[in-house]
């Protein structure tokens, strides 16, 4: 065998390896950090799957445009119970288009049920949370909705006598300040 046929082959011999091998461009630092995995969200991933199998069938989760990324369920005690209930806004297809509602969850003996729907308006969800807006220690659920080129709204509502109750609707434009 000559030195050409050798180099050849080592040559064949090496381009295998490197193909085989995954050569490549090593990821930079920042490509490899990652947010803490949270040990809550497994139990948050069941719950959101218990939750999605109350809403209607063929019901599609709305994330807020606003808020923490991901959270397509807002948590807040809004009857002063001590117990968190729970809003979903969902896009449901009917036979006269898409609607946008809100449905808002309560737990009673470890089973969450729908004791409130909002229909929703607009295009998109730009908000969805239990802020104390007014400030009287009790939470109130606000849901901004995305108008699209006159701005959002906003709607209010206070859990009264065992219902939502919407006691102001607004409207705004830019970024949501409910503070």
């Amino acid at each position: 065998m000559n030195v050409l046929q050798r180099l050849n082959r080592t040559g064949i011999l090496l381009t295998s390896l490197l193909l085989l091998g995954g050569c490549g461009i090593p990821a930079t630092p920042v490509d490899m950090i990652k947010a803490p995995a949270s040990a809550s969200r497994p139990q948050r991933d069941n719950m959101s799957q218990e939750l999605m199998r109350l809403l209607p069938d063929q019901a599609q989760l709305v994330v807020p445009m606003q808020g923490e990324q991901g959270q397509d369920i807002s948590f807040g005690d809004l009857d002063g119970d001590g117990i968190n209930e729970a809003v979903v806004v969902y896009e449901e297809n009917g036979t006269s288009g898409k609607a946008l509602k809100a449905a808002l969850f309560k737990q009673q003996d470890n089973t969450w049920r729908i004791v409130s729907e909002i229909k929703g308006f607009g295009y998109g969800l730009e908000y969805a949370g239990f802020p104390d807006i007014n400030h009287d220690g009790r939470m109130e659920l606000a849901l901004g909705w995305s108008l699209g080129a006159a701005g959002n709204g906003l709607d209010i509502y206070e859990w009264n006598n065992e219902q939502l109750e919407l006691v102001k609707k607004k409207e705004y434009h830019g970024k949501l300040d409910l503070e």
